[in-house]
Parts: C-alpha cells; sequence; structure tokens
C-alpha cells in the first residue's frame, strides 16, 4: 500500500501514514473536510517554504490593466515570473517525474504526485500529477477528476487543464493545474457564471449553458448536482460518478470521435465545468492556455502586454477557439 508523504518539516519532512486515498476514511475516520483542509495547510506551508527557499518564482505583477466589453472586466496583467518560465525543456528530461527539485513535493496522493509550480499564475498554484506517464492528450479517470476536486475546493479555487499544445500546454505529461481563491480576483467570466446560476430561481442541472458574448465559438458549460455533491452523505464514490458524469456529457456534446483528436481547455469550480474547444495556441504572437477563458489574460513581456491592450479581448477568444455556427435548442445563454 502506498504511504501518502505530507511535507511537514522543512521542505522534505516526511510523515508516514498507512494509508491510501480512497480507504483513508476508513482506517483513520477523516471525513471529507478534515482532508481537504490537510491538503490546504500543507500547499500554504510548502508554498512559502519553497518561495523563501528560491524554488517557486516569487508572483510578481507589473502590470495591470482592464477592461471591459460585453459587460465582462477582463485582466490584462504582466506577470514577472512568466519571463523566467523555459520555452521547451531539455530532451529526455520529464520535470513532473521523480526525482523532484527540493521544494517542488507538496504530498503524494496513491497514484499521483501534488506539486508546486516554479512559475505561478497565482499564489499557492499547484498541479496533479500521475506518478506514471500519461500523455495529456488522454482521457482523465474518475479518481483524477474527484482528486482534483478534492483540491481545488480545499484551497477553494479552480482548475484549469489544456489537453495539447494548441490548447497551451508546453508539456506531454498529464497535468491539470490547480489555483486558489485568489484567482478568482480576476477571472470575471467564472464569476459572471456562477453569479448567474446563483440569481436564477430555476436551476436546471443538467441543462448546458453557453456564454452569450462567446456564441460563435464552441464552448460547453454544466453545472454539477450541488444537492448531491455537497451533501455529507456523499461518499468518494458517489463524489467520483457524478463528477464523471459530467465530464463525459461535455465530452459527448463536443461530438469527438476519438478524446486525442479534441484539443480543448477544461475548467472546473467547485459549482461547474467547462469545456472550450481549441483550434490555436498563439494570438499576435501571444500564447494563451485555458486561464484567458477565465476572463484573465497574461503576458510575459511589456511587448505582449501592449499587444493585449490594443487588442479586443472578445476577438482574441474567438480566434483562439473553434468556430461553432449551429443553433442549439437545449442550451441555455448566460
Amino acid at each position: 500500500m502506498k504511504q501518502l508523504q505530507i511535507c511537514s518539516k522543512g521542505l522534505f519532512g516526511v510523515i508516514a501514514i498507512g494509508f491510501s486515498y480512497g480507504i483513508y476514511r476508513i482506517f483513520r475516520g477523516f471525513t471529507k473536510g478534515e482532508f481537504r483542509e490537510n491538503i490546504k495547510q500543507q500547499i500554504v506551508k510548502c508554498y512559502n517554504d519553497s518561495t523563501n527557499k528560491g524554488f517557486v518564482e516569487p508572483f510578481d505583477i507589473l502590470q495591470t490593466f482592464s477592461k471591459n466589453e460585453q459587460g465582462i472586466e477582463f485582466h490584462i496583467k504582466l506577470v514577472k515570473s512568466l519571463a523566467k518560465k523555459p520555452v521547451g525543456y531539455q530532451q529526455n528530461i520529464n520535470p513532473l517525474i521523480e526525482p523532484f527539485e527540493e521544494g517542488q513535493l507538496v504530498m503524494k496522493l496513491q497514484k499521483y504526485n501534488l506539486l508546486l509550480n516554479k512559475y505561478p499564475v497565482n499564489p499557492y498554484h499547484t498541479l496533479l500529477v500521475p506518478e506514471q506517464f500519461i500523455h495529456q492528450s488522454e482521457k482523465f479517470s474518475k479518481e483524477y477528476l474527484s482528486l482534483t476536486y478534492d483540491i481545488l475546493c480545499a484551497v477553494e479555487g479552480f482548475a484549469f487543464f489544456n489537453s495539447h499544445s494548441e490548447a497551451g500546454a508546453s508539456l506531454d505529461h498529464k497535468h491539470v493545474q490547480i489555483v486558489s481563491k485568489l484567482a478568482f480576483q480576476s477571472a470575471n467570466i467564472l464569476n459572471h457564471i456562477r453569479e448567474w446560476q446563483f440569481e436564477r430561481s430555476v436551476k436546471e442541472q443538467n441543462k448546458f449553458i453557453r456564454l452569450r458574448y462567446l456564441k460563435k465559438i464552441k464552448h460547453f458549460i454544466l453545472f454539477f448536482n450541488q444537492d448531491q455533491l455537497q451533501s455529507k452523505n456523499c461518499d468518494e464514490q458517489q463524489q467520483q460518478n457524478l463528477i464523471y458524469e459530467t465530464y463525459e456529457r461535455l465530452l459527448n456534446k463536443c461530438q469527438v470521435d476519438n478524446i486525442q483528436d479534441l484539443k480543448h481547455n477544461l475548467i472546473m469550480t467547485q459549482e461547474f465545468m467547462m469545456i472550450v474547444v481549441r483550434k490555436k495556441a498563439n494570438y499576435n504572437g501571444v500564447s494563451f492556455n485555458a486561464v484567458c477563458f477565465t476572463g484573465s489574460l497574461l503576458a510575459k513581456n511589456e511587448q505582449e502586454c501592449e499587444k493585449l491592450k490594443q487588442a479586443r479581448i472578445i476577438e482574441i477568444l474567438e480566434n483562439l477557439a473553434e468556430v461553432d455556427e449551429y443553433v442549439y435548442q437545449d442550451i441555455d445563454e448566460c
């Protein structure tokens, strides 16, 4: 049985706990809330320690600029750490498998490693990565998505995923990225979706949704069944099934025979999951991953920042995604 390793005393302090994820509650009596609180504490401690010791590049925003389009306030940020991020990694070296750099590993969860992002786009930015190599374009497992959900709930943030280089992926080893609640300060597309649902008197959990100002592009949103997912009686198997059912319905809506051919971004919050089908990673020489579809556009230098200031943000997003001119009868617009 694999052990859960937790960064506690120093960067590589390890507590050997004799249980694996999925049955930890049976053997230790941990509740879901206690497990998530433990994750949160370890992320905060390891991030602060690793930042102080130089593994994590400090999250410094050199410039911030806002643009209001179609009622959404988009944020353009010049992030200092992104300028230091390597364009490509040395051949045959995978930075997402052991041995890790000092300060990189937060905790080990059965078949997955929770790692700090060396070049964060927000404080407490982590990666959830399978121990064994799985290609980025492969389908998520139930366990992987459910564990991702636990982590994003722990930090009260959201997760994002880039399936392919044309969708903004920089590495082939499958990884999903999770940022803390601080990221919602500039994720106004996600805030808009949440507020829209909150204000509705009748909530249709199973109905697909699209953003009215992005209806030219192929994207779909589904809300989770919150009554079931947030219930104290929702066990691990139920959580896995509820999240995976939402994932499969979104994939089916995209109408693709082979998921490896589906270049897309996936974004998951505590309330919903969204897929955007991509056609390219760049606009006017600036690269974008899933973060741009949250309402936050990141630049790594002043030249990129200036290009974003001069452009229409919605036009950028429309150029990055697949065109979808189909008129849907079963979808709400928000």
